[in-house]
């Protein structure tokens, strides 16, 4: 980094709002940081927690930890107050690296907090910017990301530096050239090591979209626009979201990608055909797959035009094993466990050796003495093209928008809460949340327990629907019955009656008919939170459209985040209304876009029926 620096001081290395560091300036960042660090008390080995929102004092952290000598450990400041103590406490960190934003989110921790600054120069007291406070070797930890456990701990994934450059070193094999990368991943999550690395080694340009923008796809797509970005990564349903958005200014703003890297989550056939139906060719789709163990990836399939789906073949250097229960090697075509090898393969989980040892295991079919192999949990199998399919989980560890979640961890959470007997958790049927059944003989109150759950897991780990029974079925051997709880799931809720409740006011009735429609649910109260009634995120971009349908204005997403009730969306819906945004009749050119997204959405319907 700081020889790349030193070859092209002056490169734009950074992009975030409106600020632009160049690769001098980012580095001399860092550099102050590291000393900032040391005088805390951090030295080599060391684990500092980096609790900061998307960035460009978050990319400064990340490199001045690392010149630290220490290891950086990625806090999403969205998770409760609960997990983020957890994770501080389980990765026994010596010092916490928060921005003024996070700061009050430590309060109480027992180690020293580094404030970084929004912009360099503004730090606190003066220090060195012409080395790194300390050096570092290939076996030392770079950084530690935590996924979810199967009993609710959270479980820390210890990569080494030489597991990050064998990763760096394989992406720029793989996708050659200076991007300017659009980075849509927090530090938390994995993918953000192939944005930030993949570019900045590369001598790129790294294009950082702040919190508002990321909830937001139409401002994604105007910052694809205005920075002419060329590349970006990010999981498939984002990846649907932003090609709606770029749908409705035409796709114009689009016009300059050269390729887009999915990944975190099953790659629909269908999105891969809408890629080719929208962009102009010579954008490639790349759909990248790979667990935090093996460091962010481990195949890739490239497509340069729509073809079925896998994931691909290896990147360079990893070795792929499909594996039966004996560990042998299955006949092509056969089904098997997916077995990963190479210099990508991380260290372990940190502080627990069982664990460790149960999913890294010495790799038999290496020449390299003393080499290991991870055990995926994942079902693949060869296919015709010399790449894999996959096939699903030998147990119960699901992807949920993009993020790994042990079903066990979240069960877990909910038998210890009170009125609760038993509880199953299994993903709801459209695959981008959870369901929850509990037994409870008091009469547990769902959204008592969701509330309850919000406060320990990541929102990702909470069940967008919970249902209360008085007991849980089981079968003829008396075991839980999880194929029948599964059917139920399938099926509205018995407690619900069969329509959305009715209001004299037509304007109340359109939201909470749009309600009703992207939440899957047939109440919807007028004055409860959409998070408690199972949203989401990605789901409130779902809302965007569907209140644009119903209402016939499409509120800002910003809006909407902020405007979180049927009564209060109605408000704000009526106020739009009154200032004349949006009013019906609509203008022409408003008429001919709505026009245009409603024949898109005719012709991937009918491409979908052909298939």
């Amino acid at each position: 980094m700081a020889s790349l620096a030193a070859d092209r001081p002056t490169a734009v290395a950074l992009r975030c709002g409106d600020l632009d560091l160049t690769y001098g300036d980012l580095v001399a960042w860092s550099r102050r940081l590291s000393h900032r660090l040391a005088a805390a008390g951090v030295g080599a080995g060391d684990r500092v927690a980096l609790l900061a929102e998307p960035s460009a004092a978050m990319i400064a952290s990340v490199l001045g930890v690392l010149g630290a000598g220490a290891a950086y450990v990625p806090v999403d400041p969205a998770q409760p107050d609960a997990r983020i103590a957890a994770i501080l406490d389980d990765a026994r960190v010596r010092a916490v690296v928060a921005t003024a934003r996070t700061r009050s989110r430590t309060a109480g921790s027992r180690v020293p907090v580094v404030t970084v600054p929004d912009v360099p120069g503004e730090e606190p007291d003066t220090a060195p910017s012409d080395s790194f406070a300390a050096t570092v070797g290939p076996a030392d930890p770079a950084y530690l990301i935590y996924t979810s456990g199967s009993t609710g701990e959270p479980k820390g994934v210890v990569v080494e530096h030489r597991n990050l450059t064998a990763s760096t070193r394989a992406r720029l094999l793989v996708h050659p050239g200076t991007p300017t990368f659009l980075l849509l991943s927090p530090s938390a999550f994995d993918s953000s090591v192939a944005g930030i690395w993949g570019t900045l080694q590369a001598g790129g340009c790294l294009v950082v979209a702040s919190d508002a923008e990321l909830r937001d796809p139409e401002r994604l797509v105007a910052l694809i626009a205005r920075h002419r970005v060329t590349r970006t990564l990010c999981v498939p349903t984002l990846y649907g979201l932003l090609l709606d958005a770029a749908e409705r200014a035409g796709t114009e703003p689009l016009a300059s990608l050269r390729q887009v890297i999915v990944a975190g989550e099953a790659l629909p056939q269908a999105l891969v055909d809408r890629h080719f139906a929208v962009h102009s060719p010579g954008v490639d789709l790349v759909n990248e797959y790979g667990p935090t163990e093996t460091t962010v990836w481990a195949t890739f399939q490239r497509f340069t035009g729509a073809g079925p789906v896998g994931i691909g073949g290896p990147i360079p250097g990893a070795l792929l094993y499909v594996l039966d229960d004996g560990l042998r090697p299955v006949p092509p075509g056969a089904e098997g466990e997916l077995f990963i090898g190479g210099p990508g393969v991380a260290r372990g989980y940190f502080g627990r050796p069982e664990a460790t040892a149960a999913a890294f295991l010495d790799d038999p079919f290496a020449d390299e003495p003393g080499a290991r192999m991870y055990r995926t949990g994942d079902l693949v199998r060869r296919n015709t093209a010399h790449g894999l399919d996959f096939i699903g989980r030998k147990d119960d560890q699901i992807k949920v928008r993009g993020h790994r979640v042990e079903l066990g961890a979240v069960e877990s959470a909910l038998r210890p809460l009170e009125g609760v007997q038993e509880a199953v958790v299994l993903p709801d049927v459209r695959g981008t949340g959870l369901i929850g059944f509990v037994a409870s003989r008091e009469g547990a109150d769902p959204l008592a327990l969701r509330r309850a759950l919000a406060e320990q897991l990541p929102a990702v780990m909470v069940p967008g629907e919970l249902r209360v029974l008085p007991e849980l079925p089981r079968n003829l051997n008396g075991k839980l019955d999880r194929a029948l709880l599964r059917t139920l799931a399938a099926e509205p809720s018995v407690t619900r009656p069969a329509a959305v409740s009715r209001s004299d006011d037509p304007l109340t009735a359109q939201v909470t008919a749009a309600w009703s429609e992207v939440l899957g649910v047939a109440v919807v109260p007028p004055d409860v939170n959409f998070f408690d009634l199972g949203g989401h995120s990605l789901a409130m971009f779902q809302l965007q459209d569907a209140l644009e349908q119903h209402c016939g204005l499409r509120p800002s997403i910003v809006d909407l985040f902020q405007e979180t009730t049927v009564a209060a969306q109605v408000t704000l819906i009526r106020a739009g209304r009154e200032q004349g945004e949006d009013a019906a009749p609509a203008s022409s050119a408003e008429a001919a876009r709505r026009a245009r997204t409603a024949r898109l959405r005719q012709q991937r319907a009918r491409k979908g029926a052909r298939r």
